[in-house]
């Protein structure tokens, strides 16, 4: 954890994230989108056909919590899981630099220019196609 960390505010989690796609690593080329009205969509190309759908919110102790179900091809309907929940926390360093920290990792990561975080919806017309695919 960065030395002098605090939990970070949820209005500054929040402004992070809003509007904004969360690249995923190289191996899927996708990631999670975070909309301004509380909804998430993600989308993976080496899993095209699949896509989750679902919501996020920012808790009181700075975590980001998103809630997917996903979806795939299944015959002529749509598979799908039940809800997949995951959370991010969120602290802020002595200079006011936001960081974070997925689930069972120790490890910490700025958010910054090279965090994989990027303005708009980035896989948008991707999701769209696959909806349109899974009839959903």
């Amino acid at each position: 954890m960065p030395r002098g960390a605090q939990p970070a505010s949820p209005t500054k989690v929040f402004q992070a994230y809003i509007g904004k796609t969360d690249l995923w690593d190289a191996d899927c080329g996708g990631g999670i989108y975070f909309g301004p009205n509380g909804q998430a969509r993600a989308w993976c190309s080496q899993n095209s056909d699949n896509l989750g759908a679902g919501a996020w919110s920012v808790q009181s102790d700075g975590q980001l919590c998103h809630e997917l179900t996903w979806y795939w091809p299944n015959g002529q309907r749509s598979g799908m899981s039940a809800g997949d929940r995951a959370c991010i926390s969120h602290v802020v360093d002595r200079r006011g630099k936001l960081w974070r920290s997925w689930p069972e990792s120790t490890e910490w990561w700025p958010i910054d220019e090279n965090s994989g975080l990027v303005r708009g919806y980035k896989f948008q017309n991707d999701i769209r196609k696959t909806r349109s695919k899974l009839r959903l």
